[in-house]
């Protein structure tokens, strides 16, 4: 970097964004997220565990979940999005909700799942997170928002998740109720 192109602020997103991502475990979530969220992150890692079988994938899916949300608050803190990107931001945010909220319906509604329109809801709601940091984040980032969609995208996990009787349904039951612990909390 020349002199006349180093910024403080930059490099200290940049810096915070590095350290930041090298604690990405669960336990270490809990010190930045309060307990409801992390309980859904544990919940999110049960349902992936036992839809892949493998330990490793779903300790990945919840690091990069961590990591993202570390990246992107700390973008939010250090005011790094344009007004338009805020716009994208406040967009994401409500495709989010209505998303958790769908899935709430879906369990709590019987006979009406509806993959296709979770599908593509969780599409759009992942055109619009890599649209939005996208010129804040290296393509390594962008690969994991990619990552994570294509686990929650996942057809044979979606439709297991609302068998009743699936040991994936329980766990969608669980994170179900902490979804709306959170929303009754103001955390969502």
């Amino acid at each position: 970097m020349s002199e006349s192109h180093f910024k403080a602020k930059d490099f200290a997103v940049r810096a915070q964004k590095k350290i930041l991502g090298q604690f990405s475990n669960r336990k270490t979530a809990k010190v930045f997220i309060n307990e409801s969220l992390s309980s859904l992150l544990d919940l999110l890692y049960q349902l992936i565990k036992i839809h892949t079988n493998d330990k490793k994938i779903a300790e990945k899916f919840v690091k990069n979940i961590i990591k993202l949300s570390i990246k992107v608050g700390i973008l939010v803190q250090n005011e790094q999005f344009s007004k338009d990107e805020l716009k994208v931001a406040n967009k994401f945010t409500e495709k989010f909700r209505t998303i958790a909220m769908t899935i709430t319906s879906f369990m709590e509604v019987d006979y009406s799942y509806d993959q296709k329109f979770l599908l593509t809801s969780i599409n759009q709601c992942e055109e619009q997170l890599v649209t939005l940091v996208k010129p804040h984040l290296t393509e390594k980032s962008i690969n994991r928002i990619r990552s994570v969609t294509s686990q929650l995208k996942d057809p044979t996990l979606l439709n297991e998740s609302f068998r009743r009787g699936s040991q994936q349904h329980e766990v969608l039951g669980k994170i179900v109720t902490e979804i709306n612990k959170a929303v009754e909390n103001g955390d969502f």
